[in-house]
């Protein structure tokens, strides 16, 4: 009898599980690979441990992620965010990202990283990473914007550090704005601006309201 009930009750639970990945399939379809997972039945809560999830070309992997999801007026649960406690890696179409927090909004494909955020972005000429202490993205659009103290981007020997910056994933545009400093260690230049604009897929960078220092031999030269 124990047994039987124990197959009823799994069985009840997996059918929970499979209407609840039907449920946010508006977008495209959820797959969960995990360790455990834990849900009350009839609940709009899902704690998943050793997570992997994958929608579309984005996949989360994490220690754990909570799924929260919405009731429905017809008695079954639309999930609509999910969000990682401790260190989180997210692989996405051209890059990939870690940091110790966050929380991704199922219906809007966006979300956001806390805390020692780590992303390396795919490009033509190098890979480029980012290091900040907050990132917002979106998967849908390709659109990254973050903050830090500085935020600092490395490409290959140029080195810039800002106060925010943002991302255009379609266009490979980086902005980086307040208190922009750019040093490249292969020619030697040194730069403070307001704004730096980056296109990665030409390989060039415009700054504004600059001060530059070029060292020519042994000698430098201040440009204001």
């Amino acid at each position: 009898m124990a047994n039987s009930l124990k197959k009823i009750l799994t069985v009840f639970l997996l059918s929970i599980f499979v209407l609840g990945i039907s449920a946010i399939s508006f977008a495209g379809m959820l797959h969960i690979v995990a360790g455990n997972i834990t849900s009350k039945i009839g609940g709009s809560t899902m704690t998943i441990s050793n997570a992997r999830i994958i929608i579309g070309d984005t996949t989360i992997i994490a220690a754990t992620v909570v799924v929260v999801g919405q009731k429905t007026i017809n008695g079954g649960v639309k999930w609509t965010s999910a969000n990682a406690v401790g260190k989180v890696t997210v692989v996405l179409k051209d890059a990939t990202a870690t940091a110790e927090g966050m929380h991704y909004n199922l219906t809007t494909e966006s979300g956001t990283f806390t805390k020692n955020v780590f992303m390396t972005v795919a490009a033509s000429q190098g890979n480029i990473t980012i290091q900040a202490s907050k990132m917002n993205f979106n998967t849908k659009t390709d659109l990254y914007s973050g903050e830090g103290s500085p935020v600092v981007i490395q490409k290959g020997e140029t080195h810039i550090e800002g106060k925010f910056f943002t991302y255009n994933g379609k266009k490979k545009v980086f902005v980086v704005e307040k208190n922009v400093y750019l040093f490249n260690a292969k020619s030697n230049q040194k730069a403070w601006a307001d704004l730096l604009t980056m296109d990665t897929k030409n390989n060039s960078i415009v700054l504004k309201h600059v001060k530059m220092e070029i060292i020519l031999g042994t000698q430098s030269k201040k440009a204001k």
